[in-house]
Protein backbone atom coordinates (compact mmCIF):
# COMPACT_ATOMS: atom_id res chain seq x y z
CA UNK A 1 0.00 0.00 0.00
CA UNK A 2 0.98 3.68 -0.59
CA UNK A 3 -0.18 6.48 2.01
CA UNK A 4 -0.79 10.30 1.28
CA UNK A 5 -0.02 12.47 3.74
CA UNK A 6 -0.44 16.29 4.58
CA UNK A 7 2.39 18.33 6.17
CA UNK A 8 1.56 21.47 7.53
CA UNK A 9 4.77 23.96 8.82
CA UNK A 10 3.25 27.14 9.84
CA UNK A 11 2.79 29.78 8.02
CA UNK A 12 3.74 28.19 4.84
CA UNK A 13 2.31 24.93 4.30
CA UNK A 14 4.16 22.00 2.10
CA UNK A 15 2.46 19.15 1.14
CA UNK A 16 4.62 16.04 1.07
CA UNK A 17 1.77 14.09 -0.08
CA UNK A 18 1.08 10.39 0.49
CA UNK A 19 -1.41 7.86 0.18
CA UNK A 20 -3.79 5.24 1.64
CA UNK A 21 -4.58 3.62 -1.87
CA UNK A 22 -5.60 0.20 -0.42
CA UNK A 23 -8.02 1.38 2.62
CA UNK A 24 -9.05 4.58 1.02
CA UNK A 25 -8.62 6.86 4.20
CA UNK A 26 -5.95 9.87 5.16
CA UNK A 27 -5.76 9.09 8.76
CA UNK A 28 -2.84 6.39 8.70
CA UNK A 29 -0.03 7.95 7.69
CA UNK A 30 3.47 5.78 7.29
CA UNK A 31 6.60 8.39 6.46
CA UNK A 32 8.39 5.40 5.38
CA UNK A 33 5.98 4.34 2.77
CA UNK A 34 5.10 7.83 1.45
CA UNK A 35 5.70 9.49 -1.64
CA UNK A 36 6.68 12.74 -3.24
CA UNK A 37 3.56 14.58 -4.96
CA UNK A 38 5.37 14.73 -7.90
CA UNK A 39 4.24 10.82 -7.73
CA UNK A 40 0.48 11.73 -7.18
CA UNK A 41 -2.20 10.40 -10.25
CA UNK A 42 -5.19 12.14 -10.86
CA UNK A 43 -6.94 9.45 -9.38
CA UNK A 44 -5.19 10.15 -6.09
CA UNK A 45 -7.54 13.28 -5.85
CA UNK A 46 -10.59 11.96 -4.07
CA UNK A 47 -8.45 10.61 -1.83
CA UNK A 48 -6.52 13.97 -0.92
CA UNK A 49 -10.02 15.10 -0.78
CA UNK A 50 -11.17 13.43 2.01
CA UNK A 51 -7.76 14.34 3.79
CA UNK A 52 -8.08 17.88 3.32
CA UNK A 53 -11.81 17.58 4.78
CA UNK A 54 -9.52 15.49 7.48
CA UNK A 55 -7.45 18.28 8.03
CA UNK A 56 -10.44 20.35 9.39
CA UNK A 57 -11.45 17.80 11.89
CA UNK A 58 -7.78 18.03 12.94
CA UNK A 59 -8.04 21.02 15.00
CA UNK A 60 -11.75 22.94 14.97
CA UNK A 61 -12.57 20.42 17.61
CA UNK A 62 -13.93 20.70 21.59
CA UNK A 63 -11.50 23.40 22.38
CA UNK A 64 -11.48 25.73 19.57
CA UNK A 65 -15.13 25.18 18.49
CA UNK A 66 -16.29 26.83 21.49
CA UNK A 67 -13.74 29.36 21.13
CA UNK A 68 -16.48 32.35 20.28
CA UNK A 69 -19.17 31.54 21.99
CA UNK A 70 -17.31 32.02 25.12
CA UNK A 71 -15.76 35.11 23.63
CA UNK A 72 -19.07 36.48 23.51
CA UNK A 73 -22.57 37.19 25.68
CA UNK A 74 -24.04 33.82 24.89
CA UNK A 75 -21.90 31.41 27.10
CA UNK A 76 -20.65 31.44 30.51
CA UNK A 77 -17.63 29.45 31.51
CA UNK A 78 -15.28 29.18 34.01
CA UNK A 79 -13.73 26.12 32.60
CA UNK A 80 -10.99 24.71 34.58
CA UNK A 81 -12.11 26.86 37.56
CA UNK A 82 -8.60 28.61 36.82
CA UNK A 83 -9.22 32.05 37.00
CA UNK A 84 -6.59 32.86 33.59
CA UNK A 85 -8.41 30.67 31.81
CA UNK A 86 -12.13 30.49 31.41
CA UNK A 87 -13.10 32.96 34.00
CA UNK A 88 -16.15 35.16 33.06
CA UNK A 89 -15.41 37.91 35.81
CA UNK A 90 -13.07 39.42 34.00
CA UNK A 91 -12.48 39.65 29.95
CA UNK A 92 -8.57 39.51 30.42
CA UNK A 93 -9.52 35.83 31.82
CA UNK A 94 -11.29 34.74 29.64
CA UNK A 95 -8.90 35.52 26.76
CA UNK A 96 -6.31 33.04 25.11
CA UNK A 97 -3.15 32.60 26.30
CA UNK A 98 -0.50 33.86 23.33
CA UNK A 99 1.28 30.45 24.77
CA UNK A 100 -1.50 28.51 22.99
CA UNK A 101 -4.27 28.94 25.73
CA UNK A 102 -7.66 28.06 24.90
CA UNK A 103 -6.88 25.83 21.88
CA UNK A 104 -5.76 28.95 19.81
CA UNK A 105 -2.68 27.69 17.71
CA UNK A 106 -4.70 24.15 17.17
CA UNK A 107 -7.61 26.82 15.41
CA UNK A 108 -4.58 28.86 13.53
CA UNK A 109 -3.16 25.31 12.49
CA UNK A 110 -6.08 23.03 11.43
CA UNK A 111 -7.13 26.05 9.67
CA UNK A 112 -3.41 26.62 7.36
CA UNK A 113 -3.21 22.45 7.20
CA UNK A 114 -6.62 22.34 5.43
CA UNK A 115 -5.60 25.39 3.66
CA UNK A 116 -2.31 23.38 2.59
CA UNK A 117 -4.15 20.35 0.89
CA UNK A 118 -6.70 22.41 -1.09
CA UNK A 119 -3.44 24.46 -2.35
CA UNK A 120 -1.91 21.03 -3.70
CA UNK A 121 -5.54 20.13 -4.74
CA UNK A 122 -5.93 23.39 -7.07
CA UNK A 123 -2.85 23.66 -8.49
CA UNK A 124 -2.79 20.14 -9.55
CA UNK A 125 -6.11 20.38 -10.96
CA UNK A 126 -5.38 23.34 -13.00
CA UNK A 127 -1.58 22.85 -14.04
CA UNK A 128 -2.44 19.77 -15.41
CA UNK A 129 -5.93 21.08 -17.17
CA UNK A 130 -7.85 18.58 -15.54
CA UNK A 131 -11.21 19.65 -15.69
CA UNK A 132 -12.88 16.10 -15.31
CA UNK A 133 -11.88 17.03 -11.82
CA UNK A 134 -13.65 20.21 -11.47
CA UNK A 135 -16.37 19.21 -8.66
CA UNK A 136 -12.99 18.57 -6.61
CA UNK A 137 -11.86 21.51 -7.39
CA UNK A 138 -15.02 23.72 -5.85
CA UNK A 139 -14.54 21.65 -3.29
CA UNK A 140 -11.04 23.04 -2.48
CA UNK A 141 -11.73 26.42 -3.32
CA UNK A 142 -14.65 26.60 -0.84
CA UNK A 143 -12.29 24.62 1.90
CA UNK A 144 -9.85 27.23 1.32
CA UNK A 145 -12.50 30.04 1.49
CA UNK A 146 -13.98 28.54 5.01
CA UNK A 147 -10.26 28.15 6.31
CA UNK A 148 -9.16 31.88 5.21
CA UNK A 149 -12.59 33.61 6.53
CA UNK A 150 -12.39 31.50 9.73
CA UNK A 151 -8.79 33.05 10.38
CA UNK A 152 -9.92 36.47 9.15
CA UNK A 153 -12.48 36.45 11.63
CA UNK A 154 -10.06 35.05 14.13
CA UNK A 155 -7.24 36.70 13.78
CA UNK A 156 -8.09 39.79 11.08
CA UNK A 157 -4.80 39.78 8.41
CA UNK A 158 -3.01 36.66 8.56
CA UNK A 159 -0.51 35.30 5.36
CA UNK A 160 -1.98 33.84 2.04
CA UNK A 161 -0.83 31.26 0.56
CA UNK A 162 -1.94 29.88 -2.59
CA UNK A 163 1.02 28.05 -3.87
CA UNK A 164 3.25 24.95 -2.01
CA UNK A 165 6.27 26.62 -2.37
CA UNK A 166 8.03 28.89 0.06
CA UNK A 167 6.46 32.23 -0.61
CA UNK A 168 4.99 32.95 2.32
CA UNK A 169 7.74 32.29 4.78
CA UNK A 170 8.74 34.68 6.99
CA UNK A 171 6.69 37.44 5.45
CA UNK A 172 3.82 40.19 6.98
CA UNK A 173 0.74 39.11 6.59
CA UNK A 174 -1.69 40.77 4.58
CA UNK A 175 -4.44 42.73 5.55
CA UNK A 176 -7.72 41.62 6.74
CA UNK A 177 -9.60 43.24 3.57
CA UNK A 178 -7.10 40.91 1.52
CA UNK A 179 -7.73 38.39 3.29
CA UNK A 180 -11.97 38.47 3.21
CA UNK A 181 -10.85 39.24 -0.81
CA UNK A 182 -9.32 36.36 -1.13
CA UNK A 183 -12.11 34.08 0.56
CA UNK A 184 -14.69 36.32 -1.62
CA UNK A 185 -13.04 35.17 -4.80
CA UNK A 186 -12.22 31.63 -4.20
CA UNK A 187 -15.99 31.22 -3.10
CA UNK A 188 -17.64 32.54 -6.40
CA UNK A 189 -15.62 30.39 -8.45
CA UNK A 190 -16.16 27.24 -6.08
CA UNK A 191 -19.75 27.70 -6.53
CA UNK A 192 -20.39 27.20 -10.53
CA UNK A 193 -18.02 24.21 -10.25
CA UNK A 194 -19.69 22.22 -6.90
CA UNK A 195 -22.50 19.79 -6.81
CA UNK A 196 -26.19 20.17 -5.59
CA UNK A 197 -26.52 19.29 -1.86
CA UNK A 198 -26.67 15.64 -1.14
CA UNK A 199 -24.31 15.05 2.18
CA UNK A 200 -23.01 17.37 4.68
CA UNK A 201 -19.64 15.85 4.83
CA UNK A 202 -18.71 17.17 1.89
CA UNK A 203 -18.72 21.16 0.19
CA UNK A 204 -21.83 21.84 -1.88
CA UNK A 205 -23.26 24.46 -3.90
CA UNK A 206 -25.19 25.65 -1.36
CA UNK A 207 -23.00 25.17 1.58
CA UNK A 208 -20.39 27.72 0.06
CA UNK A 209 -23.52 30.15 -1.11
CA UNK A 210 -24.90 30.36 2.21
CA UNK A 211 -20.83 30.81 3.33
CA UNK A 212 -20.63 33.83 1.02
CA UNK A 213 -23.88 35.01 2.42
CA UNK A 214 -22.67 34.83 5.64
CA UNK A 215 -19.28 36.68 4.36
CA UNK A 216 -21.17 39.48 2.81
CA UNK A 217 -23.28 40.16 5.80
CA UNK A 218 -20.58 40.54 8.20
CA UNK A 219 -19.22 42.58 5.58
CA UNK A 220 -22.27 44.75 5.60
CA UNK A 221 -22.97 44.25 1.54
CA UNK A 222 -26.25 43.30 2.76
CA UNK A 223 -28.19 43.15 -0.77
CA UNK A 224 -25.64 40.32 -1.76
CA UNK A 225 -26.12 38.61 1.32
CA UNK A 226 -29.92 38.57 0.61
CA UNK A 227 -29.85 37.57 -2.30
CA UNK A 228 -27.68 34.31 -1.88
CA UNK A 229 -29.54 33.72 1.23
CA UNK A 230 -32.71 33.40 -1.22
CA UNK A 231 -30.87 31.42 -4.00
CA UNK A 232 -30.12 28.63 -0.91
CA UNK A 233 -33.96 28.96 0.47
CA UNK A 234 -34.84 28.05 -2.47
CA UNK A 235 -32.72 25.37 -3.48
CA UNK A 236 -35.02 22.54 -3.92
CA UNK A 237 -32.09 19.94 -2.26
CA UNK A 238 -33.00 21.58 0.94
CA UNK A 239 -35.73 20.94 3.72
CA UNK A 240 -36.19 23.05 6.67
CA UNK A 241 -37.63 21.32 9.34
CA UNK A 242 -39.37 20.60 12.79
CA UNK A 243 -37.08 17.23 12.53
CA UNK A 244 -33.77 18.19 11.36
CA UNK A 245 -32.78 20.98 14.76
CA UNK A 246 -31.92 18.21 17.24
CA UNK A 247 -30.96 15.67 14.22
CA UNK A 248 -28.30 18.36 13.05
CA UNK A 249 -26.11 17.15 15.70
CA UNK A 250 -26.66 14.00 15.37
CA UNK A 251 -23.86 11.61 13.95
CA UNK A 252 -26.38 9.34 12.18
CA UNK A 253 -28.80 12.08 10.49
CA UNK A 254 -30.12 10.29 7.34
CA UNK A 255 -32.70 11.90 5.78
CA UNK A 256 -31.52 15.60 7.04
CA UNK A 257 -31.15 18.43 4.68
CA UNK A 258 -31.00 21.13 7.04
CA UNK A 259 -27.34 20.65 8.19
CA UNK A 260 -25.20 21.92 4.80
CA UNK A 261 -21.69 21.36 6.05
CA UNK A 262 -20.11 19.92 9.26
CA UNK A 263 -16.89 17.80 10.29
CA UNK A 264 -17.19 14.67 12.48
CA UNK A 265 -14.70 13.58 14.77
CA UNK A 266 -14.15 9.92 15.29
CA UNK A 267 -14.35 7.35 15.92
CA UNK A 268 -12.89 7.95 19.30
CA UNK A 269 -10.99 5.85 21.92
CA UNK A 270 -13.57 6.74 24.70
CA UNK A 271 -16.93 6.37 25.30
CA UNK A 272 -19.04 9.50 23.61
CA UNK A 273 -20.45 11.00 26.33
CA UNK A 274 -17.45 11.14 28.27
CA UNK A 275 -15.24 13.44 26.03
CA UNK A 276 -15.48 16.58 23.40
CA UNK A 277 -18.06 19.10 23.62
CA UNK A 278 -20.41 16.92 26.16
CA UNK A 279 -17.80 16.87 28.37
CA UNK A 280 -17.86 20.53 28.20
CA UNK A 281 -20.80 21.62 27.71
CA UNK A 282 -22.39 19.23 30.10
CA UNK A 283 -23.63 19.36 33.88
CA UNK A 284 -21.44 18.05 36.36
CA UNK A 285 -22.59 15.66 39.18
CA UNK A 286 -24.93 14.50 40.11
CA UNK A 287 -26.01 14.42 35.95
CA UNK A 288 -24.90 11.26 34.46
CA UNK A 289 -24.66 10.46 30.78
CA UNK A 290 -25.94 6.97 29.53
CA UNK A 291 -22.84 5.35 30.56
CA UNK A 292 -22.17 7.24 34.18
CA UNK A 293 -20.16 10.41 31.85
CA UNK A 294 -19.99 13.32 33.78
CA UNK A 295 -19.82 16.99 32.26
CA UNK A 296 -17.41 19.88 33.73
CA UNK A 297 -20.36 21.53 34.58
CA UNK A 298 -18.71 24.74 34.60
CA UNK A 299 -19.98 26.33 31.11
CA UNK A 300 -23.46 27.22 30.81
CA UNK A 301 -26.12 29.86 29.15
CA UNK A 302 -26.50 33.44 29.63
CA UNK A 303 -29.59 33.51 32.07
CA UNK A 304 -31.06 35.96 29.49
CA UNK A 305 -30.64 33.96 26.53
CA UNK A 306 -31.97 30.98 28.45
CA UNK A 307 -35.11 32.77 29.32
CA UNK A 308 -36.06 33.51 26.08
CA UNK A 309 -36.65 30.13 25.22
CA UNK A 310 -41.24 29.72 24.48
CA UNK A 311 -41.97 26.31 26.40
CA UNK A 312 -43.03 24.65 23.22
CA UNK A 313 -39.79 25.58 21.29
CA UNK A 314 -37.82 22.45 20.22
CA UNK A 315 -34.86 24.08 21.23
CA UNK A 316 -35.67 24.26 24.69
CA UNK A 317 -35.27 20.40 24.59
CA UNK A 318 -31.30 20.91 24.23
CA UNK A 319 -31.03 22.70 27.30
CA UNK A 320 -31.28 21.45 30.92
CA UNK A 321 -31.48 23.58 34.23
CA UNK A 322 -29.42 22.26 37.26
CA UNK A 323 -28.13 23.52 40.08
CA UNK A 324 -24.35 24.82 40.05
CA UNK A 325 -22.08 25.03 42.98
CA UNK A 326 -19.56 26.72 41.08
CA UNK A 327 -22.46 29.54 40.04
CA UNK A 328 -23.83 29.55 43.37
CA UNK A 329 -27.36 28.85 41.43
CA UNK A 330 -29.33 27.08 38.87
CA UNK A 331 -28.36 27.21 35.96
CA UNK A 332 -29.00 26.11 31.89
CA UNK A 333 -26.30 23.77 30.74
CA UNK A 334 -26.19 23.18 26.54
CA UNK A 335 -27.28 19.58 25.45
CA UNK A 336 -26.83 20.19 21.68
CA UNK A 337 -23.22 17.72 21.60
CA UNK A 338 -24.41 15.67 24.64
CA UNK A 339 -25.56 11.63 24.49
CA UNK A 340 -28.38 12.13 27.15
CA UNK A 341 -30.42 14.18 24.79
CA UNK A 342 -28.86 12.79 21.27
CA UNK A 343 -27.41 10.02 21.10
CA UNK A 344 -26.62 6.87 22.94
CA UNK A 345 -22.90 6.42 24.78
CA UNK A 346 -22.12 3.78 22.00
CA UNK A 347 -21.74 6.50 19.28
CA UNK A 348 -17.91 7.08 18.77
CA UNK A 349 -18.02 10.49 16.35
CA UNK A 350 -18.54 13.85 17.65
CA UNK A 351 -20.48 16.44 15.42
CA UNK A 352 -19.55 19.87 14.51
CA UNK A 353 -22.12 21.63 12.93
CA UNK A 354 -20.42 24.37 10.51
CA UNK A 355 -22.93 25.57 8.55
CA UNK A 356 -27.06 25.23 8.89
CA UNK A 357 -29.70 26.45 6.78
CA UNK A 358 -31.48 28.02 9.29
CA UNK A 359 -29.12 30.77 8.71
CA UNK A 360 -30.02 31.69 5.26
CA UNK A 361 -33.60 32.61 6.72
CA UNK A 362 -32.01 34.75 9.37
CA UNK A 363 -30.17 36.43 6.52
CA UNK A 364 -32.91 37.23 4.48
CA UNK A 365 -35.21 38.61 7.09
CA UNK A 366 -32.09 40.51 8.95
CA UNK A 367 -31.64 42.32 5.46
CA UNK A 368 -35.04 42.98 4.93
CA UNK A 369 -35.09 44.78 8.72
CA UNK A 370 -31.49 46.96 7.44
CA UNK A 371 -33.24 47.97 4.60
CA UNK A 372 -36.74 49.50 6.98
CA UNK A 373 -39.01 46.96 6.10
CA UNK A 374 -40.69 44.37 8.53
CA UNK A 375 -41.56 41.54 6.75
CA UNK A 376 -41.82 38.00 8.93
CA UNK A 377 -42.03 36.06 6.31
CA UNK A 378 -38.61 34.19 6.91
CA UNK A 379 -38.89 34.61 10.71
CA UNK A 380 -42.14 32.74 10.61
CA UNK A 381 -40.86 30.25 8.28
CA UNK A 382 -38.21 29.00 10.69
CA UNK A 383 -39.97 29.62 13.93
CA UNK A 384 -42.63 26.97 12.44
CA UNK A 385 -39.82 24.63 12.10
CA UNK A 386 -38.92 25.04 15.54
CA UNK A 387 -42.67 25.15 17.22
CA UNK A 388 -42.39 28.45 18.20
CA UNK A 389 -45.24 30.99 18.35
CA UNK A 390 -45.47 33.22 15.15
CA UNK A 391 -45.87 36.65 14.94
CA UNK A 392 -47.11 39.01 12.46
CA UNK A 393 -45.62 42.13 11.39
CA UNK A 394 -48.10 44.37 13.65
CA UNK A 395 -46.11 42.86 16.01
CA UNK A 396 -42.93 44.86 15.48
CA UNK A 397 -43.39 48.53 15.46
CA UNK A 398 -40.40 49.23 13.09
CA UNK A 399 -37.93 47.89 11.56
CA UNK A 400 -34.95 48.35 14.00
CA UNK A 401 -37.00 46.62 16.81
CA UNK A 402 -37.99 43.73 14.47
CA UNK A 403 -33.75 43.36 14.06
CA UNK A 404 -33.37 43.77 17.63
CA UNK A 405 -36.09 40.01 17.25
CA UNK A 406 -33.90 38.45 14.76
CA UNK A 407 -30.62 39.00 17.09
CA UNK A 408 -32.24 37.19 19.54
CA UNK A 409 -33.34 34.83 17.66
CA UNK A 410 -29.94 34.26 15.80
CA UNK A 411 -29.04 33.40 19.77
CA UNK A 412 -31.79 30.83 20.35
CA UNK A 413 -30.62 28.97 16.99
CA UNK A 414 -27.23 29.01 17.03
CA UNK A 415 -25.75 29.35 20.72
CA UNK A 416 -22.85 27.29 20.85
CA UNK A 417 -22.26 26.75 16.89
CA UNK A 418 -19.33 29.98 16.93
CA UNK A 419 -21.26 32.49 15.34
CA UNK A 420 -22.13 35.02 18.22
CA UNK A 421 -18.56 36.98 18.46
CA UNK A 422 -19.13 38.17 14.53
CA UNK A 423 -23.32 38.78 15.30
CA UNK A 424 -22.05 41.02 18.05
CA UNK A 425 -19.51 43.31 15.32
CA UNK A 426 -22.01 43.48 12.94
CA UNK A 427 -25.05 44.56 15.77
CA UNK A 428 -22.17 46.61 17.56
CA UNK A 429 -22.89 45.29 20.61
CA UNK A 430 -19.38 44.01 20.87
CA UNK A 431 -17.62 47.29 21.68
CA UNK A 432 -19.37 48.13 24.65
CA UNK A 433 -19.32 44.32 25.82
CA UNK A 434 -15.42 45.31 25.64
CA UNK A 435 -15.67 48.75 27.21
CA UNK A 436 -17.72 47.23 30.15
CA UNK A 437 -14.62 45.14 31.17
CA UNK A 438 -12.18 47.35 30.32
CA UNK A 439 -10.84 46.88 26.93
CA UNK A 440 -11.06 48.14 23.47
CA UNK A 441 -11.33 47.23 19.59
CA UNK A 442 -8.14 45.58 19.85
CA UNK A 443 -9.31 42.43 21.61
CA UNK A 444 -11.50 41.99 18.45
CA UNK A 445 -9.10 39.29 17.54
CA UNK A 446 -6.72 36.49 19.02
CA UNK A 447 -3.15 37.02 19.49
CA UNK A 448 -1.12 34.83 17.21
CA UNK A 449 0.82 32.18 19.60
CA UNK A 450 4.46 32.78 20.40
CA UNK A 451 5.66 29.26 18.19
CA UNK A 452 4.21 30.86 15.28
CA UNK A 453 5.99 34.09 15.47
CA UNK A 454 8.87 32.28 15.93
CA UNK A 455 8.53 30.68 12.84
CA UNK A 456 7.97 33.64 10.52
CA UNK A 457 9.60 36.59 12.65
CA UNK A 458 7.93 39.13 10.16
CA UNK A 459 4.77 38.40 11.51
CA UNK A 460 3.18 41.28 13.27
CA UNK A 461 1.42 40.55 16.91
CA UNK A 462 -1.97 41.41 16.84
CA UNK A 463 -2.00 44.82 18.61
CA UNK A 464 -3.18 44.98 22.65
CA UNK A 465 -1.31 41.48 23.13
Amino acid sequence: MRFIQSLYIAPILVAAICLTACSKKLDDPRPDTSIGKDQVTPGDIPLLINGMYKKLTGGFYAQPYVVFDVYSDDIISRQGGVANLFNPVSYDDNNPLIEDGFGNMRYYSAAFSAIGDANFIINYIRSNNLTALNTYLGEALAVRAYGYQKLGEAYGGVVITLGMGQEAIQRKQNTENEVFERVETDLKEAIPLLSSFASADIMSKEAATLLLARLYLNRKRTDEAGQLATQVINAPALVLSSNSFLNSFLFNNTGNRELLFRITEGPVPTAYDRSGLFTYYSPGTPFKGPSGGTGNGQTWLDPVLAASYEAGDIRKKALLNQYSSLAGGTVTFLMKFSADTLQSAASTFYVYPLIRLSEAYLIAAEVAAQKGVVDVTYYNTLRQARNATLKSNADFGSAPLFLEEIEKERRREFVGEGLRWQDMRRYNKALPFLTAKGKDSTRFYLPFATTERSRNPLLEQNKGY
